[in-house]
């Protein structure tokens, strides 16, 4: 990859399409200020060329309302999610095909996407605001550009058709139309849902196809202008274009959900006679919401996040890798049972769910980006029994699905960060379910104590209670009990400012008792990692970046310097590769179990690296861990952080950065996730050192000179103030 200049990444967005993202490991900016506030190009991936038979992740574009995914084609879309409302999901059929595509596309009576010559691979480039692929079939070049204008249930794409070659040509075009639209009220789980036997009907005077189903209240209209020249089989709009040497023509598709077919219609009509209008629009829209972001008392987020500035690639990279993933977990749709609020994965596999363990990763961001849904979400999970639940859906408001171990351990983090930072601490009095916050927060930090394990540790059930994927992480395991340590510690500061300091005496006592138990009882002795303790008194040794993590993340002053010495050892020898990690080391007895990327020696999970980044900044030498992270952060050059991305001994890097992990059965791992904002949360706290206290002030301690020695943190909230975070500390500047 060439090296880019902050000239060329500030080009703008109408030029972005040729190229952008991340910088590349090791390249110039030449001395310049790297943007503090990115624009749509500089956020952009990377142009991602893929054959169909490829292992790949596909693209996703959204808006507050919704998503919709890209296929494995140059025009054709799946997974189209207003929920409750959803077009293009799997079919309730015998036999279903899984996920439905619209607008597939054909060309001379080909199926254009299947070919296995690289000359016409198609390109895929991700924007925040939008999807842009490009192929050329024979000497035809097609490309469109995908989007869902503001505060609608629509998708809409550009499609560009142009004649390259240096003779007229004629061309016939097909696109396949088809919908499986369906409205489900109930909680969503996995995927999206599809009727399989909607009412169609043609309107050629307005060039649309409508589905309407018969068993909920939706409808889809469907339609690309100019209208076609004909409909082949009820669904095939066809076309026949003549276009001369270096002719393009454009068409405009757009997909309109609604819950009658009258409503649909409409609103297909009236977004195909504004369709420039409403792309501008859509632009404009990103645009600003990148700007709120990073501006103090905007009118899009309840809080914002600080400017960075910077010349370092390796930290802007890292910066923005965190922002591309907390705008896409952004939801401000009608429908939602609980408001505003933050989405775990986007993606089809779990469309409405948000976690207590994903948004926790984040929650340092999130409290200054966006803290009232956090809190929100926080006070959602106080009412649902998150002892059983793993996540709560927005369309039922209600908890699902078996329950995750780590949720008192999240439910606490997220509420320190929301408290440190918003300094609301009348909070901590309001009632939710007949009881105050400070009380719900006593027994989540505590809660652990109704699960006394063999070794007086809290033993956490079975595998999908833990991590689903690797089976001899069960029981008593040091990660989750390390929570309990810092919850303990954390409630304990509220209890005595409260005056209730015998509570706050007795608890840090507990946790001090606890740290040593876990140290005692599961540290493997000149290993560097942790055993898990099991029912009969036995112990499973397991080598997962989890345990090393979470330890030295909530009870790292705890540790011995040799344990600590031993952990980074182990880090560096059996997790860390050169690009990215593994979740589980290779040699690991139960590294065949379940290759599922997040979890295994395959890759690791979205908020792996970083996380274990702001454990090895308190165990090493900084410019060893930036060595390591310039090139991890490349991995955002494909757009947002991935749910999961591969080592490259696995997979070869995609353009430097490694590659993500993909959809496809048995690796499951969805576009991208919440938790890839904890890039900044570890920007903040390990690189510029950040502590934002409970009581004392904020302080920072920062490791700047392997990075930049005059980065700086500009309009960073804190408890109504607003502060400057450079190498010299903290300033308050308003």
């Amino acid at each position: 990859m060439k090296r880019r200049t902050f000239l060329k990444l500030s080009a703008g967005a109408a030029a972005a399409t040729a190229g952008a993202g991340a910088f590349p490991a090791g390249s110039s900016a030449e001395g310049r200020l790297l943007p503090g506030i990115p624009s749509l190009s500089d956020l952009a991936s990377v142009r991602m060329p893929h054959t169909y038979m490829e292992l790949f992740n596909l693209p996703i574009a959204m808006n507050d309302w919704g998503y919709a995914q890209a296929v494995k084609s140059v025009s054709a879309i799946s997974a189209i999610g207003f929920p409750p409302y959803a077009c293009c999901g799997i079919p309730d059929v015998p036999w279903s095909p899984g996920f439905l595509t619209t607008c597939e596309l054909f060309v001379n009576d080909r199926f254009a996407a299947l070919s296995d010559d690289p000359a016409e691979a198609v390109i895929y480039q991700w924007f925040p605001h939008c999807v842009v692929r490009e192929q050329t079939v024979g000497e035809i070049r097609i490309r469109t550009t995908m989007f869902l204008p503001p505060q609608m249930r629509a998708v809409l794409e550009k499609i560009e058709i142009r004649n390259v070659s240096s003779q007229s040509r004629t061309v016939a075009l097909g696109f396949d139309m088809r919908a499986a639209v369906a409205k489900k009220t109930t909680t969503w789980f996995t995927n999206l849902p599809g009727e399989g036997d909607n009412l169609r009907s043609w309107d050629a005077s307005h060039g649309r196809i409508t589905w309407t189903a018969q068993h909920s209240q939706v409808a889809a209209a469907q339609g690309i202008h100019p209208p076609a020249d004909a409909v082949a089989g009820g669904n095939v709009l066809q076309y026949h274009m003549s276009l001369s040497p270096g002719e393009t023509r454009e068409l405009h598709f757009v997909c309109a959900v609604a819950p009658a077919a009258g409503e649909a219609n409409s609103m297909h009509d009236r977004l195909q006679a504004n369709f420039a209008g409403m792309q501008q629009e859509n632009e404009r829209r990103f645009e600003q919401l990148i700007h709120s972001a990073c501006t103090p008392g905007n009118s899009d987020f309840s809080g914002s996040l600080p400017r960075l500035e910077t010349k370092s690639e390796t930290l802007w990279n890292l910066w923005q890798n965190g922002l591309r993933n907390l705008l896409t977990a952004r939801r401000r749709s009608p429908d939602s049972a609980y408001g505003p609020t933050l989405l775990t994965l986007s993606g089809h596999v779990l469309p409405t769910l948000s976690f207590p363990w994903d948004t926790s990763l984040s929650s340092l961001s999130l409290a200054l980006l966006d803290p009232e849904p956090m809190r929100n979400l926080v006070e959602i999970w106080f009412q649902r029994d998150m002892h059983q639940h793993l996540a709560t859906d927005y369309i039922s408001g209600e908890a699902i699905g078996p329950w995750y171990a780590v949720n008192d351990m999240a439910i606490i983090r997220c509420s320190r960060d929301y408290l440190r930072i918003t300094g609301d601490f009348k909070w901590l009095d309001q009632s939710i379910a007949g009881k105050p916050v400070l009380d719900h927060l006593v027994y989540h930090a505590t809660y652990w104590k109704k699960l006394a394990g063999k070794h007086g540790l809290a033993d956490y059930g079975g595998i999908s209670n833990l991590l689903e994927v690797v089976s001899t992480y069960i029981h008593e395991v040091a990660g989750m009990n390390a929570g309990n340590v810092s919850s303990m510690r954390f409630v304990a500061e509220l209890l005595e400012r409260r005056g209730r300091g015998g509570e706050a005496a007795q608890l840090r006592s507990e946790a001090t008792a606890l740290a040593q138990r876990i140290s005692s009882v599961l540290y493997v002795q000149g290993k560097g990692w942790w055993r898990a303790g099991q029912p009969d008194g036995s112990f499973n040794e397991v080598r997962h970046c989890y345990d090393f993590l979470a330890v030295l993340d909530n009870m790292s002053e705890d540790l011995s310097d040799t344990q600590k010495r031993e952990m980074s050892q182990f880090f560096w020898t059996q997790l860390a590769s050169k690009k990215w990690m593994r979740a589980l080391a290779s040699g690991d007895p139960d590294a065949t179990w379940n290759v599922r990327p997040d979890h295994s020696c395959l890759g690791a999970y979205t908020a792996w690296p970083p996380e274990c980044a702001k454990g090895l900044f308190k165990t090493d030498d900084p410019a060893r861990i930036a060595t390591w992270l310039a090139e991890v952060a490349q991995a955002g050059n494909q757009g947002p952080i991935g749910q999961a991305h591969y080592v490259e001994q696995v997979v070869p890097p995609l353009k430097g950065g490694a590659y993500r992990a993909s959809n496809d059965a048995p690796f499951i791992e969805d576009w991208c996730a919440v938790s890839g904002g904890a890039f900044i949360d570890m920007a903040i706290e390990s690189i510029f050192g950040v502590t934002p206290s409970l009581y004392d002030g904020i302080h920072a301690a920062p490791k700047l000179a392997a990075f930049d020695g005059g980065a700086r943190l500009e309009g960073f909230r804190y408890q109504g103030g607003q502060y400057s975070i450079s190498q010299e500390g903290v300033r308050r500047s308003s």
